[in-house]
């Protein structure tokens, strides 16, 4: 079964079946409907406080974008200096990685992205971060992995943080018709 969104006419679905009847699979094209106007205009809680009480949540506390408590996320550290960006995802809160990203910069630890940073352009001065969250993935890993790549790929070299062993590891699968 193949899931893709709607198109107009349902063309894209159209062309999808004739592809795969010509290669006489039996594959079922499922249109997946797009966001309701419902969704978008209702608000479950409209009184819910926009930022978390936790003292180290790295997300509310420098007042950064998205809700920090979304798992299966990717998200962006920017140095509040230089602008430069480090992306990352991860499939657990952004809270708690905030937590573990705060943590390792006060033990300047060698694996820190944020201590390498501040070692590496500002002279082991640590200067201010901002966490915001990119995007959320709930139950797509492939989907948040390959989000990150890209975002990594959009990004001027001069101006990002992640190792170049980071950049584009992940392989995306590939499928070809052949007709």
């Amino acid at each position: 079964m193949i899931f893709m969104p709607a198109t107009p006419g349902s063309q894209l679905k159209h062309c999808y079946m004739k592809e795969i009847k010509e290669t006489r699979f039996k594959i079922r094209v499922v249109e997946q409907s797009g966001t309701t106007l419902k969704s978008m205009l209702q608000k479950s809680d409209p009184f819910k406080p926009k930022q978390c009480t936790k003292v180290d949540c790295l997300v509310c506390r420098t007042d950064g974008k998205g809700n920090c408590h979304s798992t299966g996320v990717t998200y962006e550290l920017v140095c509040k200096v230089c602008c430069n960006k480090y992306i990352g995802e991860t499939s657990r809160s952004t809270c708690t990685l905030g937590r573990e990203h705060l943590n390792a910069l006060e033990r300047r630890e060698e694996i820190s992205v944020m201590w390498r940073h501040s070692c590496d352009r500002h002279e082991g001065n640590v200067p201010d971060f901002v966490m915001n969250v990119t995007g959320t993935f709930h139950d797509d890993p492939m989907l948040r992995q390959v989000t990150e790549s890209v975002l990594i790929s959009k990004i001027e070299e001069r101006m990002l943080i992640n190792s170049k062993t980071e950049w584009n590891y992940v392989c995306t699968p590939r499928t070809v018709v052949m007709s």
